[in-house]
């Protein structure tokens, strides 16, 4: 069982709480670097195939989905370095830092040569910014939730943590809101420039989310360490040596948010348009819709695991998940628009957002403050490398090989298993309210 350690003396840390700036500083920088980051998962599905490895064939998917997990395996660095350095100089300069990474590298995306004219250059360069899209997006996730759950009210961790954490969704709902609109182009003006400009649109984004961002408070958690004089001096090391098995716990209780999620948005966005013949557009409208509805559920079910306890949240969460996976694919079968849109609906505000609305609460209070960004940075981004990178490869995969949806059915129930197992291991935490700095 993991215990939460806070302070040197174990005694817990008057802080005053989150100021309303930093909330939406925290949240809508979220936002814009999600935006970046879903982009990739969209293209992927809808483009990258024929633009970057010249055919359109199951290969083509699968060598595009392969870039996608790059993105993943990139992002424990990103975890590693950007954990050490937040809880060494503190989570703003952090998250400064990686918004400025994610934007350089989105941005450059839009402006790449295709296969056509560039030949093995083309992927190579599109693996470097995806590498660099990982590396900056692995800090983010700690760095933005932490800001608000540190200083959050007695009995508000899950709520606080969650609204910064909504921003994944709204960065979907932008990501896919632009590429939508895209889509509907001309056939050749989207060939030609009409897939490059929501990357373009990433300069532009990530100078708003620099503005937004600049001159927010540092957490009071971290504020207090730093005039204590009690910053780890070392704190990856720390992590490792003192609370590995929270480490283990973060990771696995990403697994079905991650498997899930991405299975959804890219797996099931390729699988809906070239297996069922499903338009592009009607795929990445539901979506957008189904991600829109996160904006609330996300922060509702942070909300009532602080009223109802972590645990039994994401548990219902779980149960619902494996409940629903074989009708979520047999909705999509229909063909049908009101169908595909009432799949979406169900299965990401509803299945997968019970289980990660909880999870930025849930997984920083495993942690002593002092090493709290390395902690839930190196667990989340693994879990995210080994399991969120390659869901959509292993879906598509699964798939090619069987010519069915049952094995990729059962690959989500377990992932669904593995977080169960990391979520029960523990005791709850949603009510430890002294023990948390």
């Amino acid at each position: 069982m993991t215990t939460v350690v806070v302070t040197e003396d174990s005694r817990p840390m008057p802080h005053r709480p989150t100021d309303r700036r930093t909330i939406v500083a925290s949240t809508l920088g979220t936002i814009m670097e999600w935006y970046d980051f879903n982009l990739y998962g969209l293209a992927s599905a809808l483009v990258f195939g024929p633009f970057f490895f010249g055919s359109s064939g199951t290969a083509a998917t699968l060598a595009s989905f392969a870039t996608f997990a790059v993105g993943f395996a990139a992002r424990p660095i990103g975890g590693l370095i950007f954990g050490h350095l937040g809880d060494r100089v503190g989570r703003k300069h952090v998250l400064l830092m990686t918004m400025l990474g994610m934007g350089a590298a989105t941005t450059l995306i839009g402006v790449l040569p295709t296969y056509e004219t560039a030949g093995i250059w083309a992927p190579l360069l599109l693996v470097v910014l995806r590498v660099c899209q990982g590396i900056a997006v692995g800090g983010e996730f700690a760095g933005a939730t932490l800001l608000t759950v540190e200083g959050a009210p007695a009995g508000r961790r899950g709520l606080f943590g969650a609204i910064p954490a909504m921003g994944t969704g709204a960065g979907f709902v932008l990501a896919a809101g632009v590429f939508g609109l895209v889509s509907m182009l001309p056939d050749q003006a989207f060939e030609s420039w009409g897939w490059r400009a929501p990357f373009l649109a990433g300069a532009v984004l990530t100078l708003l989310g620099l503005l937004v961002r600049h001159g927010i408070s540092e957490t009071p958690v971290f504020a207090e360490l730093e005039e204590a004089g009690a910053r780890e001096r070392h704190p990856l090391l720390a992590t490792v040596r003192r609370q590995p098995v929270a480490v283990l716990r973060v990771l696995g209780i990403t697994v079905s948010g991650f498997v899930w999620g991405y299975l959804i948005q890219a797996f099931g966005l390729a699988y809906a348009t070239d297996t069922l013949g499903i338009e592009k557009s009607t795929m990445l409208w539901a979506i957008t819709m189904a991600s829109a509805l996160e904006i609330a559920a996300i922060p509702f079910w942070g909300w009532l695991s602080d009223r109802i306890g972590r645990r039994a949240m994401v548990g219902v969460g779980l149960f619902c998940t494996v409940m629903y996976v074989f009708p979520f694919f047999a909705l999509l079968e229909t063909r049908s628009t009101p169908l595909i849109v009432l799949a979406m609906v169900l299965a990401i505000p509803v299945c997968k957002d019970m289980v990660f609305g909880p999870q930025a609460a849930l997984v920083a209070e495993l942690f002593d403050p002092r090493i709290r960004y390395s902690g839930v940075s190196v667990g989340r981004e693994c879990g995210g490398a080994i399991f969120g990178g390659t869901a959509p490869f292993i879906g598509a995969a699964l798939h090619a090989a069987s010519g069915s949806i049952t094995p990729v059915a059962l690959y989500v129930v377990a992932s669904c298993l593995l977080t169960a197992i990391a979520v029960y291991a523990g005791r709850e935490t949603a009510y430890d309210q002294e023990a948390y700095g």
